[in-house]
């Protein structure tokens, strides 16, 4: 059976999540240029975005849940039951671990009642989750376009995003930033980045077919 899917001649939501999507991994991208100028050209510099940056670190993440959502009722509807699992993996995590970062913001402090500030600390698994779920997902779903082309561009690219996620986040992370785990880190980043403008770029006047 086969089914038919004509967008409407509004604006197409994932245009909106496109956006959203490549301007919340682009401050993902630049949170860390302080490192990267100390590590690779050995010029410090101030953080370009620190804990106090309460309402762009918000508004960032909000970005990133859009385009996460955007992500998933795009593309949910082209694949089979296996490609709704994995997008449930890589769109829920991505959703946690922007939900995770939120919690370590330092300017939240003041507005945390204190008998919870001691177990704050235990948030920190929702980043580490959330990663997982993520880095899981993109590789599945990576694995799955490959086989079958979902995405209208770059059809290689959840894959090779997922794979720099992974040897960055669970190769190369320590408690000290070391310039190996900068490079996949950024590459990560611009992977996901290029997600987002693939998602922007599907073109709503496009049937999309639904086995």
């Amino acid at each position: 059976m086969e089914t038919t899917l004509r967008p409407s001649k509004s604006i197409p939501f994932n245009r909106w999540g496109g956006a959203a999507f490549m301007i919340g991994n682009l401050l993902f991208l630049v949170n860390k240029l302080d490192e990267m100028s100390r590590l690779f050209l050995s010029r410090p510099m101030a953080d370009v975005i620190s804990g106090q940056d309460l309402l762009l670190i918000l508004a960032g993440q909000a970005a990133l849940i859009i385009g996460y959502l955007a992500y998933f009722r795009l593309y949910a509807r082209r694949v089979g039951w296996m490609g709704r699992i994995a997008l449930r993996l890589l769109c829920g995590g991505g959703i946690l671990l922007a939900i995770g970062h939120v919690t370590f913001l330092s300017g939240l402090a003041e507005y945390v009642p204190a008998a919870i500030l001691p177990y704050a600390e235990y948030l920190f698994i929702l980043v580490l989750l959330g990663l997982l779920l993520l880095i899981s997902g993109l590789i599945w779903f990576g694995i799955l376009n490959l086989r079958q082309q979902v995405l209208s561009h770059w059809r290689w690219l959840p894959l090779a995003t997922g794979v720099m996620g992974f040897i960055g986040f669970f190769i190369f992370s320590g408690e000290q930033i070391r310039a190996t785990f900068l490079v996949f880190r950024t590459l990560f980043a611009c992977g996901l980045i290029g997600l987002g403008l693939t998602l922007w770029l599907e073109k709503p006047s496009e049937a999309v077919t639904v086995r």
